[in-house]
């Protein structure tokens, strides 16, 4: 099995080609599509139009195409049906990273001699970054011996004996191949050079490095048995550059594993806080609970030494007391879960004032997620959490790169400063100056997020009294039985025929104009044996009501229109007609407004 990888900027043309052939030469291909990941299959016109859909999620990679052709040994065509070539085409999919992104793969049946499929592939992942395709051929080359091996085929013409029988070797060569695989072995896991040597040390295999005349390291060579060999003459991987490469990319992964073990032990201790946060909230709330229980016992004491001198009360307050009482404990029983609340809120505030960082923040966001009425709170501490990260951001991307900028203004091994080291030094700079300095246009947008990353991180917190809610103050003794003093009632009794009820509506119209004037009003109905609906309008209002003169004329109205009935005791009626009243109510008579809503009744 052999491949071929060409990377292009048409989706058109190549897919084009899987079903018609070439443009200047069409025939039928006889294609058959194995499988296709995130595009249609039915034709090829759609099949390039959800590529291109694909690529649009990353529009500034030119050369978006990736396109595969395996072909196989003629000695393997009896072993090969389309299940047998589809699941070694999806094997190597996964070898050379194309299963995250968009592809197709496309068998061919027009050469009977020549069993072949193509591999098409989007290089934008589903995630819009870019599928690299560095060093495509070493790896593709790797891919197809590792499937050759899995699936039993013939090795292609031409493949070194050390690649298929390293048992056969001998001499020189074989211990090139002993080199080579201690090589491999080594360069998996060494951080740095020196570690490496001493790795290939431990199996007798000595390394020798070559320096210039300036004293830099230039080459290197290894030994073993008294056979030397070059790292180029070992492969491309095994020269200086290729070693310093892959030891670059096992410092890059070790520092990766080291974030996530701190990402981890940062989760670890997030954990314990919100533990920490969960018992001080239970705390606080059974705080309010007593609270409220002593609070409702000295309401108790003062109650029973209130009752001690009810008799030495004026004869209004001691004829309101017991009922004021009722009234009081309503007033404590409401304040409770108030009190709680502002206990909550209180200890939300004091626990950031203790842990005031991104951890504690994101305990006590975690606690109101659960807590009710403290929807504004949890979006002011979201916004502060945004400010948080986008600091936290920019530090990283900051200062959090000036030892790999440090590393890189050095040069590529010790030869000057190129373009890339050049660029690392005036980030540097930028860096020293925590912003301020910005060389050019270039690096602008550096300067900005170093000066901001420069700053004090935000400190998360809120003032309690600010999220806090009013208790309700009960009235005094005094002031309730005045209240109550001055509440009268009355009923007024509406008969609307069953034809007029949905035009006229004579009830609800007197409703709305009593509740306009500071009344309290209750609305029933029933109907009679014809249909006819009888209403009933409880209305409670004050003698104190700043209102009272337009309440009065409106019942008094009331009282004289056919169809309305006003029942009320008489000493009410004279007290709100008392004498101060008739001057209103001749004002209003001469056409002021009654604000009745526009019904007439």
């Amino acid at each position: 099995m052999i491949s071929r990888t060409t990377i292009g900027r048409s989706f058109g043309g190549v897919v084009r080609y899987q079903f018609e052939g070439r443009k200047e030469q069409p025939s039928d291909k006889q294609a058959e599509v194995l499988v296709a990941v995130g595009v249609r299959a039915d034709s090829a016109a759609h099949m390039s139009a959800d590529f291109n859909r694909g690529r649009q999620l990353n529009p500034n990679l030119g050369q978006a195409v990736w396109h595969t052709s395996l072909s196989f040994n003629p000695d393997d065509a009896t072993k090969l049906d389309s299940v047998k070539m589809l699941a070694i085409a999806e094997g190597y999919v996964q070898k050379m990273g194309l299963d995250k992104t968009q592809y197709a793969i496309i068998r061919h049946h027009d050469q009977p001699d020549n069993q072949h499929l193509h591999i098409i592939a989007n290089r934008v992942s589903d995630d819009g970054q870019t599928i690299k395709d560095g060093q495509n051929f070493f790896r593709s080359k790797q891919a197809l011996k590792e499937l050759i091996q899995e699936h039993g085929l013939t090795p292609p013409q031409g493949l070194r004996v050390e690649k298929q029988h390293p048992e056969k070797l001998q001499g020189a060569e074989l211990t090139k191949h002993e080199i080579k695989e201690a090589l491999h072995q080594a360069l998996a896991t060494a951080p740095d050079r020196p570690a490496l040597l001493a790795t290939l040390q431990a199996q007798q295999i000595s390394a020798r490095e070559f320096t210039n005349r300036a004293g830099e390291v230039t080459g290197i060579s290894f030994e073993k048995d008294g056979t030397v060999f070059k790292g180029s003459q070992l492969g491309r991987s095994y020269s200086l550059a290729g070693l310093d490469q892959q030891l670059a990319t096992n410092q890059a992964r070790e520092q990766v594993a080291q974030a996530a073990a701190l990402e981890a032990a940062a989760q670890a201790q997030r954990q314990v806080a919100a533990q920490r946060a969960e018992a001080e909230r239970q705390t606080a709330q059974r705080r309010a609970v007593q609270e409220a229980e002593r609070q409702a016992a000295q309401l108790a004491q003062q109650q029973a030494a209130q009752a001690a001198k009810t008799a030495e009360l004026p004869a209004v307050e001691r004829k309101w007391h017991a009922e004021y009482q009722q009234y009081q404990a309503r007033v404590a029983q409401h304040n409770v879960p108030i009190q709680a609340h502002n206990a909550q809120v209180t200890a939300y505030s004091d626990y950031l004032k203790a842990y005031p960082d991104a951890a504690g923040l994101q305990t006590v966001l975690q606690e109101l997620a659960a807590t009710k009425g403290l929807g504004g709170l949890q979006l002011a501490l979201e916004r502060q959490g945004q400010d948080l990260a986008s600091h936290a951001r920019n530090v990283v991307n900051t200062f959090g790169q000036e030892e790999a900028l440090r590393q890189q203004a050095k040069g590529l091994f010790g030869l000057g400063l190129g373009a890339k080291a050049k660029e690392a030094t005036e980030k540097l700079e930028i860096l020293t100056n925590k912003g301020r300095y910005v060389p050019d246009n270039e690096h602008r947008m550096f300067a900005i997020y170093t000066a901001l990353a420069a700053k004090p991180a935000p400190v998360p917190g809120f003032e309690a009294r600010t999220y806090h809610q009013p208790e309700v103050v009960p009235l005094s003794l005094a002031a309730y039985a005045a209240q109550r003093e001055a509440e009268r009632r009355a009923v007024v009794l509406v008969s609307e025929p069953a034809h007029e009820v949905h035009t006229t509506g004579r009830a609800e119209a007197l409703q709305m104009t009593l509740k306009s004037q500071g009344a309290t009003t209750q609305l029933t109905h029933r109907l009679d044996a014809h249909g006819n609906r009888l209403s009933e309008l409880l209305v409670q209002y004050s003698l104190q009501s700043a209102e009272l003169q337009k309440v009065s004329h409106t019942l008094d109205w009331a009282q004289g229109r056919e169809g309305y009935q006003v029942q009320e005791r008489e000493g009410d009626r004279a007290q709100r007609q008392a004498p101060g009243q008739q001057a209103a109510q001749q004002r209003l008579d001469r056409g002021e407004s009654q604000g009745y809503g526009g019904r007439s009744m």
